[in-house]
């Protein structure tokens, strides 16, 4: 569903000079991120760019506090969401160091209060989503009432304790955010005190990342962003809904800014927080009981740039979308938030990465030969009938259907119809992973060129149907 709508905003810049020596041609990173914001990517944008454990940019554009005037810095603190999963896997890993716990080890072992059916499922299958577990956040209308209350972890479990297993733990891959509220359990149970005193004491304190918060909702944060959605109709912008941050946990309850994350992945070349035969284990990819394997590690997704390695996770929480990209080969990490439950982040990251470093330059995606065009023809009609306002709901998996309201198709119809008709529909990649079909379109609606990622289930029911710039 479009995300946001295509005015251009006033642009406000706050900045700050972190580096003595410049690797980096400011001007260009400059201007790209207020093209970025020019496109109503998010109300702010903070970014930085580090390189073999330097910070060589640091700049904030855009407003973390709209209502208020407040212009957002590197030192803004915003919701940073699942990135928050690399640090639980973190101190799991650190747990596994100091030989309280095995990868192999059945969770249940552990926490004996966990549902029996989950007996067989270890710490390596949660930490890299082959659980089979169900994950809360796809139960249905857990978002319109129940999260918007207190909660505990168990309180968390109880939602898809007596859901069957989807799949046998270990022969598939699918993305799993009650897996790492068990994590949290389980470091909470071995390290005898709660999970945000952990965090703390193994690694914000060490870091000195004092600007980090495991999120609480009593908790002052000095330089805190409002998180924001698209307004009514596609214009403007409005308050993101609210969510008891009990509920994201151990999967994505940190808080944090550019200038700390930067410290963290300063931490990820030495051996400080992890030795790097430890780190390089969070790094490898998944292997199923087939032999085939997915690229995500522990807390980390993994992929190649040009043939280069890339270690990057994102997170996205109600009114925020963060990205952290790193190419460890090349010494170089890209950060970037946003105070938008829509901001492009990691597009944002990949394309600032390549204007840094021309190796890793993510070049525009390229019409392939179409071997489906009936799906091609489905989405495209898809894509008008959301022009059109006349959605078939019947089309979309129920999760993904409680995610359409009449005020998002509202909004939707009133942006995308604005544009112009389609002009252009390209293919320009199609993979299958977690049970999923997804094909990648070049969009050009009138004069508007846009990114479409249509996201299909075994029974051919659309998962996601996203929309970018």
């Amino acid at each position: 569903m479009p995300t946001r709508s295509f005015a251009t905003p006033i642009l406000f810049l706050a900045s700050l000079a972190l580096a003595a020596a410049q690797d980096v041609d400011s001007s260009k990173l400059d201007a790209f991120f207020n093209a970025q914001l020019a496109k109503n990517a998010a109300p702010s944008i903070s970014a930085a760019v580090v390189k073999d454990g330097k910070i060589v940019y640091a700049k904030a554009f855009g407003y973390a506090d709209l209502e208020n005037d407040v212009l957002a810095t590197p030192a803004t603190v915003y919701r940073i969401g699942s990135i928050t999963k690399q640090f639980t896997a973190t101190m799991i890993m650190q747990l596994v160091g100091e030989g309280k716990l095995t990868l192999e080890q059945k969770c249940r072992s552990v926490l004996p209060e966990l549902p029996a059916a989950w007996d067989a499922i270890t710490v390596r299958q949660l930490l890299n989503h082959t659980s089979g577990i169900k994950s809360y956040t796809s139960v249905p209308g857990l978002f319109d009432g129940p999260a918007m209350k207190p909660t505990t972890p168990a309180g968390i479990l109880k939602t898809v304790e007596t859901a069957p297993l989807e799949f046998k733990p270990g022969t598939k891959w699918n993305y799993n955010n009650t897996a790492f509220e068990v994590l949290g359990m389980i470091v909470e149970k071995l390290d005898h005190r709660k999970y945000a005193e952990s965090l703390k004491a193994r690694i914000l304190g060490p870091l000195g990342m004092t600007s980090t918060y495991f999120t609480s909702e009593r908790t002052i944060v000095k330089h805190r962003a409002q998180g924001y959605s698209e307004g009514q109709g596609g214009k403007g912008w409005e308050h993101a809904p609210y969510l008891n941050m009990d509920w994201p946990f151990a999967a994505g309850s940190i808080e944090s800014c550019t200038l700390d994350l930067a410290k963290w992945d300063a931490a990820l070349y030495g051996d400080r927080i992890l030795p790097q035969s430890a780190l390089k284990q969070m790094w490898t990819p998944t292997r199923l009981a087939d032999g085939k394997t997915q690229d995500y590690g522990f807390g980390w997704s993994l992929g190649k740039q040009n043939g280069v390695p890339i270690v990057e996770h994102g997170g996205g929480i109600h009114g925020f979308i963060t990205f952290i990209r790193r190419a460890p080969s090349h010494g170089l990490t890209v950060i970037v938030l946003t105070n938008s439950g829509g901001g492009p982040a990691d597009k944002i990251a990949a394309e600032a990465m390549g204007i840094v470093d021309l190796a890793l330059k993510v070049d525009p995606p390229k019409a392939i030969a179409d071997t489906d065009p009936k799906a091609t023809a489905k989405a495209r009609a898809l894509l008008q009938s959301l022009m059109d306002g006349k959605l078939d709901h019947t089309l979309f998996t129920p999760e993904f259907n409680k995610q359409i309201t009449p005020q998002l198709e509202a909004g939707a119809k009133a942006t995308l119809s604005g544009m112009g008709k389609i002009v252009r529909f390209d293919l320009t990649s199609t993979e299958s992973a977690g049970g999923l079909t997804s094909r990648k379109y070049l969009v050009t609606l009138g004069a508007t060129d846009l990114n479409l990622v249509v996201r299909v289930d075994g029974k051919g029911l659309v998962a996601e149907f996203g929309l970018r710039p």
